[in-house]
């Protein structure tokens, strides 16, 4: 097993407007639609889609729609996706977007507050939005034994402190983090006491590409595209990254591979659609 995953397993409520909402009151929907979402689940799809071993460990409610567990069987173990009845059907999250920019709120259900460890059995873990004390406790039991990612997501906005962010970020391998995502971050610790912390820190800065931060810091240009809908778009670039890593491409070229990923995911507009891996592997 290459990757485990933890990570949100939702039912999206995907609301296309033509403007964020900017005041209190009744905006109109150009589109609604309901899929699987989850930035685990789209991460742990998108490497199955790319031939990456993975697994899901991730926690749903008893309404939970099966098929949903179901499709992601075909790209992904899931094995470790715990149903637990007691909270219906979530996580739940409604997201609202126009094509650009996006906000979402989010009914967390079982994953507020795991009550059953699971280990991973991958070669890399990789945390992404979830409960960090229980992420802690996993990180603690895991040790050196494997590479380690952290990437938080939005969630560093309301579900972290300095003393869980430093209790992450010590010690990995790569951490993640999307522009606005990263200026969190620093409010706990600047950016060389990050470093000194993580082996390699990835910023993804959507149509002005990336920044890997290690021993040097470096911007790669992002890949043009159309631009449909960006929802999933950093779910995206993750597995991509992770397929350039375990097939030895460089960081820089991992990087490369990851926004090609995104810009094909965007380009599409649904991260369920396919992926042409010439398409992929031709940019190097």
């Amino acid at each position: 097993m290459d990757i485990s995953v933890y990570g949100h397993f939702n039912i999206d409520v995907l609301i296309r407007v033509d403007n964020m909402p900017k005041n209190p009151g009744s905006i109109p929907a150009s589109d609604v639609r309901i899929r699987a979402g989850g930035t685990g689940r789209n991460i742990s799809k998108i490497l199955g889609k790319l031939k990456i071993d993975n697994e899901l460990i991730s926690f749903v409610g008893g309404e939970f729609p099966r098929e949903f567990i179901d499709d992601l069987s075909k790209f992904s173990k899931t094995d470790k996706v715990r149903i637990k009845n007691d909270y219906g059907y979530s996580p739940s999250c409604f997201i609202i977007s126009d094509g650009r920019d996006q906000m979402a709120i989010i009914d967390q259900g079982p994953m507020k507050n795991p009550d059953e460890i699971i280990m991973p059995v991958g070669k890399l873990v990789h945390f992404s939005t979830g409960n960090p004390d229980y992420y802690i406790k996993i990180k603690h039991e895991i040790g050196k034994k494997k590479l380690i990612s952290f990437d938080p997501g939005q969630e560093i906005l309301y579900r972290y402190d300095k003393t869980k962010f430093i209790n992450m970020i010590s010690e990995t391998d790569f951490s993640f983090f999307n522009e606005r995502e990263y200026s969190a971050a620093l409010k706990f610790l600047s950016e060389n006491e990050m470093k000194r912390a993580s082996k390699n820190i990835i910023v993804t800065l959507g149509e002005r590409g990336c920044m890997i931060i290690s021993d040097v810091k470096k911007r790669l240009e992002a890949y043009r595209t159309v631009e449909r809908e960006t929802v999933g778009a950093g779910d995206s670039f993750r597995a991509g990254f992770y397929y350039g890593y375990f097939n030895n491409y460089s960081i820089e070229d991992s990087c490369r591979i990851g926004m090609k990923v995104a810009s094909v995911i965007i380009r599409n507009g649904n991260i369920d659609s396919e992926i042409d891996m010439n398409e992929i592997t031709e940019i190097l």
